[in-house]
């Protein structure tokens, strides 16, 4: 049967429609239109809340005690509640460098897990945030595990692991063959974002050409803007690339996040957590992979005092970036539309034959409901 959700308005991943009603049926997403007209379908009251597309983490390590580290089964169907409450209907879980025996059994528990009715968290893919980056720029990651990247590195990668590997993040300075490990990565259907990297400017400009998207974390773990040495900074800056933000006003000052926004335009910013298993808990001692963490205050750092993640959530981003002065729509499509254009996925969107994966929110951005393939999946009492 039809549900129809009657609400305030919609945001439909890039503005505000003037319809508010959302039609769904078996999970997917049949279009909008404004006001009721039948009484034959289910009607869903909610026209007190705005309706937006269920929020997209492309960057997140866990939550709720959860490291995509070393993860199985259940801990997926638990830590799927804890994004639900922040707004979050689709993630990609991310890995830090690590032997690549944790990243198959990430994958093994995904695949488990998706077999599961009670699973409704969206996970299209894998984010492998490393382990091929520059050991200069490691930030929270273990030496140890860092390697160089090479195409048949890829391919072992992609034959042994059981879920689609999505994303993949790479220091391009590192690759001997630039060509050849692209050309492996564009037909696998990989994307290559670029980050914890030394790159310069016409390194990153190659990278971008030969089909990275991407870059990892804006700002952090990468050469600092500076007036007479370019670098993969000033690049991300000038070029249309996509770029990740942490808005949590700790990873990046509101200045330089609007800076940001101002250069690169709304639908070239990507809001992500970053977030790791402490988030949604209390401060204490936790681990980001194989290291450990140290959480104060909610900032998360390593015993040398490198930041190690974070503790935000997309819900408190989109919070943080309106009071800052972004508008609305903007920072809704910085967690909704882009990162599901970015790999090209049928969902961040409110368009018809999408999922029908969405957030309602009351006017002070806090979520109230979640939906995931258009049924309840989180209420806030």
């Amino acid at each position: 049967m039809k549900k129809r959700f009657l609400v305030k308005r919609i945001f439909d991943g890039y503005s505000f429609i003037t319809d508010n009603v959302l039609v769904v049926e078996d999970g997917v997403i049949l279009g909008t239109q404004k006001g009721i007209d039948t009484e034959k379908d289910e009607v869903i009251d909610r026209r007190d809340f705005i309706l937006s597309p269920g929020f997209f983490d492309k960057h997140t390590h866990g939550i709720g005690g959860v490291d995509f580290f070393d993860i199985t089964e259940d801990d997926l169907i638990k830590v799927q509640t804890y994004y639900f409450k922040h707004g979050v209907t689709t993630v990609l879980p991310t890995i830090v460098s690590a032997p690549f025996e944790n990243i198959y059994k990430l994958a093994k528990a995904i695949k488990k897990a998706k077999k599961n009715p009670n699973f409704k968290l969206n996970i299209p893919g894998i984010f492998l945030e490393g382990p091929f980056i520059n050991p200069a720029k490691k930030g929270a990651h273990d030496e140890r595990f860092l390697q160089i990247p090479t195409a048949e590195k890829l391919e072992e990668l992609t034959a042994n692991c059981e879920e689609k590997i999505l994303d993949i993040a790479i220091a391009p300075e590192l690759l001997e063959n630039p060509d050849e490990f692209f050309a492996k990565a564009n037909a696998d259907g990989i994307n290559i974002s670029l980050g914890h990297t030394n790159s310069s400017f016409e390194v990153a400009k190659q990278a971008h050409e030969l089909g990275a998207k991407n870059i990892v974390h804006l700002f952090n773990a990468m050469p600092q803007l500076h007036h007479r040495q370019n670098s993969i900074t000033t690049y991300a800056l000038l070029s249309d690339i996509k770029v990740e933000l942490i808005c949590d006003l700790i990873h990046l000052s509101p200045e330089i996040i609007k800076l940001t926004y101002k250069l690169k335009g709304a639908e070239n910013i990507i809001l992500i957590s970053d977030s790791i298993a402490a988030t949604d808990l209390c401060d204490g001692e936790y681990y980001l992979g194989s290291l450990k963490v140290k959480v104060e205050n909610g900032i998360c750092k390593l015993e040398d005092n490198t930041i190690a993640g974070s503790t935000l959530t997309i819900d408190r981003a989109i919070k943080n970036l309106v009071k800052i002065g972004i508008e609305l729509e903007d920072a809704l499509m910085a967690a909704t539309c882009n990162p599901s254009r970015l790999f090209s996925l049928r969902c961040g969107v409110i368009k018809e034959g999408f999922l029908a994966d969405f957030v309602l929110m009351d006017e002070d951005l806090n979520v109230k409901e979640v939906y995931a393939g258009g049924e309840l999946v989180y209420k806030d009492t």
